[in-house]
């Protein structure tokens, strides 16, 4: 493989081979020539599903000062224009594999995100000896069933037109809302990040259909688990990959570090470029979590459900009633508790279809407003939803609705990792 000296030009620019079973691969590399020829393995990065090069312009620009970096674009991601609907994440890792040996390379280490821990994961555990470390960022063994109902809401809104709400949504989704005080997400980040949702060509549209799709269909991580020496990271308010889940990936692993990202959520890689810059370089070339305000190591094998818990819970007193718009049916509800992302009622020994329980709204009657509601999990108290999240108007008028509540109704208080 040719390296290159970085260039921003390039970013734009990618290299692209078809591998002899059809897949295509971009990529590019960049190096000072000093380290291709001490053999330091690469760095490979494997972002999310939807981002492009010129995503990780920072990290590349930094890191190909002290190590040989790579990024590819398998079939699905970025600017590569072959879909791979019928791939898995086991294909992916062969792909990876094939695209390796097409350029003589031995071994890598995976920085692989969000939707690419999957693929990262499974080619640590497959091909053991062509991973030297592997350092994973908001991962996940499979989705939670309220993250996978709003994802399955977000393909719904899409193929029905409505960008706005699709838009809104996936960044409620990714983006912990009620954090922002905390995390600091840029604004300018949120708003671009919006736009771009809005006005997807259909060429993207059906990418995010089917890397969805796929992110769906993820049940484990297989039985097969790295066995280099990896380092997981997880956002301490990452409410989409939570650290709890993250930390159930890192417990495969028998040589592991796991970091929690201080003030952060699932958008840290975008947010804390400096951070991660310094992250991933220690742990590549060394093997170690270097502590600072910004990230320390956690080191229980269980995160205690006090901590686990992300959001505070409230009790409401007033009166809440459930409704099916679809056929006016309606019944009054006592609230068990509630956060700005949904809820928990008691129904008595009322029996509701499935079909009301997915179709619902719940009317804060007092309040003045509600809410469209899924209900899908049964719990000894009652039954819990989750409020549809697809503008910020509502959110925020939920969110002064419990800062009114006050601390007399708070009825559960997380504590920090």
């Amino acid at each position: 493989m040719k390296f290159s000296i970085f260039s921003n030009i390039d970013l734009h620019n990618p290299d692209s081979i078809e591998l002899k079973s059809g897949w295509k691969v971009n990529y590019l590399c960049f190096s000072l020539d000093k380290y291709t020829n001490e053999g330091i393995a690469p760095l490979v990065i494997l972002g999310g599903a939807f981002q492009k090069f010129h995503s990780f312009k920072k990290e590349v620009e930094v890191l190909c000062q002290d190590m040989p970096v790579i990024l590819v674009d398998l079939p699905g991601q970025g600017s590569n224009d072959q879909l791979g609907e019928e791939l898995n994440f086991e294909d992916y890792a062969t792909i990876l594999r094939d695209f390796l040996d097409y350029h003589q390379i031995q071994k890598i280490v995976p920085v692989a995100l969000s939707y690419g821990s999957a693929i990262g994961f499974t080619f640590a555990a497959h091909y053991p000896e062509r991973t030297h470390r592997l350092i994973l960022g908001g991962t996940t063994p499979k989705l939670r069933k309220s993250v996978r109902i709003l994802l399955e809401e977000s393909i719904q809104a899409m193929n029905e037109g409505r960008m706005k709400d699709f838009s809104t949504g996936v960044i409620l989704n990714l983006f912990n809302y009620s954090q922002r005080r905390r995390t600091k997400v840029p604004r300018l980040l949120i708003r671009g990040f919006h736009k771009s949702l809005i006005s997807l060509t259909e060429e993207d549209k059906l990418r995010y259909l089917v890397n969805t799709t796929r992110l769906l269909n993820l049940n484990g991580l297989g039985e097969k688990a790295p066995q280099c020496e990896n380092l997981i990271i997880a956002g301490e308010y990452d409410n989409f990959t939570t650290p709890s889940e993250c930390l159930e990936v890192a417990n495969r692993c028998e040589k592991r570090i796991v970091g929690i990202l201080r003030n952060c959520d699932h958008l840290a890689p975008f947010v804390k470029k400096e951070l991660m810059i310094n992250t991933y370089r220690n742990f590549s070339l060394h093997g170690k979590l270097e502590e600072n305000e910004g990230i320390s190591s956690y080191t229980e094998t269980d995160i205690p459900l006090e901590k686990k818990i992300l959001e505070p819970r409230w009790t409401y007193q007033g009166e809440v009633k459930l409704k099916c718009p679809q056929n006016t049916w309606e019944h009054y509800v006592n609230v068990i508790n509630l956060n700005s992302y949904g809820l928990c009622v008691d129904i008595g020994d009322k029996r509701i279809s499935q079909e009301k329980l997915q179709n619902s709204k719940i009317e804060f009657v007092s309040e003045g407003f509600e809410l469209d509601t899924i209900f899908f999990d049964s719990t000894r108290d009652g039954i819990r939803g989750i409020f549809k999240r697809y503008d910020f108007d509502t959110y925020d008028k939920l969110e002064k609705f419990t800062e009114r509540l006050g601390q007399n109704s708070c009825i559960f208080q997380p504590i920090s990792l």
